[in-house]
């Protein structure tokens, strides 16, 4: 199939931007206390979230380089594991973005706020490229998670508005529990492919019955630490996708697995979509061109929810 120059925009993996974006706005939310349906986001916020797209979007090609085989193997990420797109195009791609995001990280913002740029790109590349590769390393993998959206990206948001930062590693651990609950759950459908492939994850490790109850205690450690803290945003997200991380274990179903990493996902988006509305705005345009861009090009019905029995 002829390639087609939206391949270099949908590699950087649109849809895992969702997560970046809601993060930075809840960490933003939560060093502000900015009051619910605010349409107005601050300019050094909006570069913010692009800037952080692009160093996500670096990562992301980083991550589909290295994991080809098993890519291939779970028949999904098919732009770098089918050869749809360029191996040195994607490459120049991901260190540009990398470097755009840093040089402006430290030019546009507080050198604190370039920092924490500059350790997530290096956290990403570390998550992926041998002899690190976190994600193949059980427990790093779901800390490099947890620390990486749940700590740095929240931090990012938070400070990026020029709030100061010293409370901010405190308000960031239920945010850091909850996205290693997360986390964890979504090791599970690649499973067999990555223990074929020699990744070995928290899941491959401990396997799904084991790894589905860990998932559901931090999840419950997240909804008591928020409560504690009085992060009612995360106490409500977690404390109402706990049902769904339950059902995981009970079932051991791979639709309930899935649905309690996507339900608990959505859940938190809408939640601070009800404070900032804009980021509704950019999920149903990155879900409205997704669909397209899928069916247009492969064909396919992507994305949508949990489709595994």
């Amino acid at each position: 199939m002829r390639g087609s120059p939206l391949d270099y925009l949908f590699v950087l993996r649109p849809i895992l931007m969702a997560p970046v974006w809601t993060m930075l706005l809840a960490g933003q939310y939560r060093a502000s206390g900015t009051p619910l349906l605010t349409w107005r986001l601050p300019p050094e916020l909006w570069l913010m979230i692009a800037l952080y797209s692009g160093l996500m979007g670096a990562a992301y090609i980083v991550n589909q380089i290295f994991d080809v085989e098993t890519d291939r193997l779970n028949k999904k990420l098919f732009l770098v594991a089918e050869g749809h797109v360029s191996k040195p195009a994607i490459i120049a791609e991901a260190a540009l973005l990398s470097a755009a995001a840093v040089l402006l990280g430290f030019l546009k913002f507080p050198p604190p706020v370039g920092w924490l740029v500059l350790a997530s790109g290096a956290l990403g590349l570390l998550y992926s490229v041998p002899p690190f590769k976190f994600k193949a390393k059980p427990f790093l993998d779901m800390l490099a998670n947890g620390a990486g959206y749940g700590g740095l990206a929240f931090a990012t948001g938070w400070t990026a508005t020029g709030a100061p930062a010293g409370a901010v590693w405190v308000a960031a651990l239920p945010y850091v529990l909850s996205v290693s609950a997360v986390y964890l759950n979504t090791t599970l459908p690649d499973y067999r492919s990555d223990k074929a492939t020699g990744n070995v994850t928290t899941g491959v490790l401990l396997g799904v019955r084991a790894t589905t109850w860990l998932a559901l205690a931090l999840m419950a450690a997240s909804a008591a630490l928020a409560w504690r803290l009085g992060d009612n945003l995360c106490l409500v997200a977690a404390a109402c996708s706990l049902p769904l991380f339950l059902l995981a274990v009970i079932t051991q179903k791979m639709r309930w697995v899935m649905l309690s990493y996507q339900g608990g996902s959505l859940l938190f988006a809408f939640l601070v979509g009800l404070a900032y509305p804009s980021l509704f705005v950019l999920l149903a345009a990155t879900y409205a061109a997704l669909k397209y861009y899928h069916k247009w090009r492969f064909s396919m019905d992507y994305p949508r929810l949990a489709d595994r029995g």
